[in-house]
């Protein structure tokens, strides 16, 4: 009975688990992924870039889904993943209280030319 499953320590059945070039399938996804995620969550402290890191966060997501279908499961594209994912949730939240504190700046000089228009152009 073989004990290894066919798998032999020397490698002597030619059984070749990664291509010829030596890169291992969907590590380099992993990596973008992970660089898209840090990105997206850098982009939280510029108003309106929170638009370009919704944007690396979703192709971080899409290049994280890549990464795992290509069979890499390591830490890099985990990382990656968490990092797109929180920079996509975090920029949709930053651009949301933008565009609100906006909204209450323009309301308050709204109402600040409301009150003077009262008071003074009786």
């Amino acid at each position: 009975m073989d004990v290894n499953n066919g798998f032999s320590g020397n490698n002597q059945n030619n059984y070749n688990f990664y291509p010829q070039n030596g890169e291992i399938p969907g590590k380099r996804n992993a990596t973008i992924c992970l660089i898209l995620g840090i990105v997206s969550v850098a982009c939280w402290f510029w108003g309106f870039g929170a638009i370009v890191g919704f944007i690396t966060g979703i192709i971080g997501l899409v290049f994280a889904s890549k990464a795992k279908k290509e069979g890499f499961h390591g830490g890099i594209r985990t990382a990656g993943f968490v990092c797109s994912l929180i920079g996509l949730i975090g920029s949709v939240v930053v651009f949301l209280s933008f565009i609100a504190v906006i909204g209450f700046i323009g309301a308050e000089w709204a109402l600040r030319g409301a009150i003077y228009d009262f008071l003074f152009n009786r």
